[in-house]
């Protein structure tokens, strides 16, 4: 049987064992709060901020030479563009409806394909001209040389679709009236281009003897009798019409 003492014992065993636990997480918990030492910041907070600011100081930095750069960028672009465009070549007055951009067109493709310059004017002159005024294909449909309508054409570029006009047309020597189907532009320029990256680029046209020989020469009357050779039109004087519009407008002078 317990004596008193006994029970009493295990009470302060109990209250003993309790004390450094209690009194040590407390200690601490006071000594953080009341040291007066600032808290520890997150590792990862001090390399954020750090990391902003060095990114911030960077572009700081960097920002004048970029400027810079975009300026220098944007001269060189005004620069190529003012030096691509080719000098007017003095001479006779040409119809109203040649334009500059015309002109500038013509010789551009004369410089990638090799197809005399005058002889493309002359083609315009010949194909869409009536005085002053240009034809109502050239000046609806910006078909300047009469070309006509093929599926082909369908999906290339500056192509708007196949239209439909009456023309003129020369068979076995007798002029007979058809209704045509011709390719619409979406501009003038467009169908130049048109003209030697693609129509002049069949197989009837790039493999003509003739034709290679005025690429070759850089002549434009050269050119236009391999045009004729080559089936351009069925009027039988095609060729010396060219050439009669080459000699009244000067127009070798836009040859290389």
């Amino acid at each position: 049987m317990a004596t008193e003492s006994d029970k009493t014992k295990p009470l302060r065993r109990s209250v003993k064992g309790k004390r450094p636990a209690a009194s040590g997480r407390a200690s601490r918990k006071v000594s953080r709060a009341t040291s007066g030492k600032a808290p520890r910041k997150r590792p990862g907070a001090a390399s954020a901020a750090n990391a902003k600011s060095g990114s911030y100081a960077t572009v700081k930095r960097f920002a004048p030479v970029a400027a810079a750069l975009a300026i220098v960028c944007l001269l060189v672009a005004v620069f190529a563009t003012t030096c691509s465009r080719h000098a007017i070549p003095e001479g006779p007055t040409l119809p109203a409806y040649i334009t500059d951009d015309m002109l500038e067109a013509a010789m551009d493709m004369q410089d990638k394909y090799g197809h005399p310059a005058g002889c493309t004017i002359a083609q315009i002159i010949q194909e869409s001209g009536a005085g002053d005024t240009p034809s109502a294909l050239a000046a609806r449909d910006h078909n300047l040389f009469g070309m006509k309508w093929d599926d082909y054409y369908a999906d290339k570029k500056g192509v708007v679709g196949p239209v439909a006009w009456d023309t003129n047309e020369e068979y076995d020597g007798q002029i007979v009236g058809i209704s045509g189907t011709f390719i619409a532009f979406t501009d003038d320029v467009a169908c130049i281009k048109f003209r030697s990256s693609v129509f002049l680029q069949s197989e009837r046209y790039r493999t003509n003897p003739v034709i290679q020989e005025a690429i070759e020469t850089g002549s434009s009357a050269t050119m236009a009798y391999g045009l004729a050779d080559a089936g351009w039109a069925t009027d039988s004087s095609y060729a010396d019409s060219l050439v009669a519009l080459m000699d009244e407008y000067d127009l070798y002078r836009f040859d290389k």
